[in-house]
């Protein structure tokens, strides 16, 4: 076998030194993008892996939620009757707001601005809403539209609230027109 390639070596000098420098040439650039590589795409080490999470005495962790505060009165200034009727029609499906029209499976909502909680005839309400007293007013009637089952516990309305403040006020102000 090593006569073979001393044989073939002596034959073809130029090929085995044209073999060499190609086999050298591909070492070099490879050294050489792998440098460049290096250089140029450097990670960026993280100085504290994850995110801390801070814990209370009792042992749960702290939540900091910062919200804006939601001034209803100064969005009310500015709410749209058409717009809360759009948005009404997501809340028409289990509720009437005509004059005389009966209670779908949510009570009739004509006159529901100043009415007292739970108090539409005919309509079987909920323990929690009937427990809850009071009327419905402007501030009322946005935190329970915001998010019914946070605003009274065990209510029967399956409607997951409305987010956006300025669609709460849309609606209260369309509830108010209806019930003129």
């Amino acid at each position: 076998m090593k006569s073979r390639i001393k044989n073939f070596l002596k034959n073809n000098k130029k090929c085995a030194v044209d073999m060499a420098t190609y086999l050298s040439f591909a070492i070099v650039v490879t050294l050489f993008a792998t440098i460049i590589a290096d250089l140029t795409y450097q990670p960026k080490l993280l100085k504290k892996r994850g995110y801390e999470i801070e814990i209370s005495a009792d042992g749960k962790p702290v939540i900091k939620k910062e919200e804006k505060p939601v001034i209803l009165e100064e969005l009310m200034k500015i709410a749209d009757v058409e717009k809360g009727a759009k948005i009404f029609k997501k809340c028409a499906s289990c509720h009437n707001v005509g004059k005389g029209e009966g209670s779908k499976v949510g009570p009739a909502l004509y006159g529901v601005v100043g009415r007292a909680k739970g108090s539409y005839a005919g309509f079987s309400y909920s323990d929690g809403l009937k427990a809850m007293g009071g009327i419905w007013d402007r501030e009322s009637i946005n935190q329970f539209i915001t998010k019914p089952k946070d605003y009274i516990s065990g209510t029967k309305m399956a409607f997951a609230g409305l987010k956006k403040p300025q669609d709460r006020a849309n609606v209260i102000l369309y509830l108010e027109q209806q019930s003129k």
